[in-house]
């Protein structure tokens, strides 16, 4: 007989076994220090109410568990308690059992609102539409090469599933890896990228000054006051969770830029360069700026741009939903690669939670979720 209930901080024992067998190597990542941070220490949690729910076997063993990665979100000019679906696993021999989903389903009903936007598997997306999840817009990613690899070429001819391809196909693509065509290819290719790239980076606004930050000044909660109105839903954006998400977070290496006009804090920036096992990729993981303030928007972006090639990595990868920045980024070189498809269970009814619900209502980037973990290769 196997028992849905939520977890103990008494548990955590069985809890980190559980997960170290079903996540073997990766494990590492997500117990002890990236767990205490996420269910522990995190300024949303509500006292003696661990957002962790687990199934555990008539044995005592534990078997399977479904977290959620708790927020504060603003909806119109309120706010509530999100919960991001997060960790949802199974061990093979319990799963068919219908688990998976009754631990969700204590997860969901758990919340006031249950969302999720980056999903590994199809099932855990079929599994939170059953339970009454509906679906947003589609979170838009964008990527920027800056400089390609001998494999850019390969792809080009034979996909990017080429190690699956028939014998002859990855015979020709082991050759042409090798081959000095593909080489000569990829040096005029990145010869060109580098003088395309200094000349499309824009000038950055002189009015405004960058600086690097070890954590989040104080006046960047006169930033969310200021800015939070211009979005109708958004994670709430204040000092405390920006230091806990982005200062805070085990593994992670952020590098946290403000800008201010005159004296006066106007936007941020949140980035980081991918490490081993990663790729070697840049990721701009957060930016927070007036959508009608196009310069700063652009001037933050151009320094993301430039740092990263310094930096020397292959792409950059970033995700957002508004307008504003997509046109800023599209001016820089990104191009849209792909979509992340978010869904939301909201059990507040309201006219206000109503409209959040409509067509471009949220703002939502990399960020958000759990989609921005390490080790990441998306």
């Amino acid at each position: 007989m196997i028992t849905i209930r939520r977890a103990t901080l008494d548990d955590r024992p069985e809890i980190f076994r559980l997960i170290q067998q079903a996540y073997g190597q990766r494990g590492q990542y997500k117990i002890p220090d990236r767990w205490e941070w996420l269910f522990v220490n995190n300024p949303s949690l509500r006292k003696f109410e661990l957002p962790v729910f687990i199934a555990v076997e008539d044995t005592g063993k534990f078997v399977g568990q479904s977290c959620a990665m708790l927020e504060q979100v603003k909806i119109g000019s309120e706010f509530y308690r999100l919960g991001w679906a997060v960790d949802t696993v199974v061990l093979p021999e319990y799963r068919g059992q219908g688990i998976a989903s009754k631990l969700q389903k204590i997860n969901d009903e758990s919340q006031e609102f249950y969302m999720a936007l980056w999903m590994e598997s199809i099932a855990s997306r079929k599994i939170k539409m059953s339970l009454g999840s509906v679906d947003l817009d589609p979170v838009p990613v964008y990527r920027r090469y800056l400089m390609f690899t001998p494999d850019i070429f390969r792809y080009a001819t034979l996909g990017r599933d080429a190690e699956n391809q028939s014998r002859l196909k990855r015979w020709f693509s082991g050759r042409l890896r090798l081959s000095f065509l593909n080489r000569f290819v990829v040096f005029v290719r990145n010869s060109w990228h580098d003088l395309w790239n200094q000349q499309i980076v824009q000038k950055p606004d002189q009015s405004l000054g960058l600086t690097e930050v070890d954590t989040f000044p104080e006046d960047v909660d006169q930033l969310w006051e200021r800015l939070s109105s211009k979005f109708y839903a958004i994670v709430k954006r204040d000092r405390i969770h920006l230091n806990w998400k982005y200062v805070d977070q085990p593994h992670m290496d952020y590098r946290r830029v403000v800008a201010r006009r005159k004296g006066e804090i106007c936007g941020y920036l949140v980035m980081r360069k991918g490490k081993p096992p990663e790729r070697n990729k840049g990721v701009i993981s957060d930016f927070f700026v007036d959508p009608s303030d196009e310069r700063a928007i652009s001037t933050l972006l151009s320094f993301a741009v430039s740092y990263f090639r310094q930096q020397k990595v292959t792409e950059i990868i970033t995700a957002t939903t508004i307008p504003e920045y997509q046109s800023c980024l599209g001016r820089l070189g990104f191009v849209k690669t792909g979509e992340s498809y978010p869904v939301i269970h909201a059990r507040v009814k309201s006219p206000a939670v109503k409209m959040a619900l409509e067509p471009g209502m949220w703002f939502l980037g990399r960020s958000d979720h759990d989609w921005d973990q390490y080790p990441y290769e998306g």
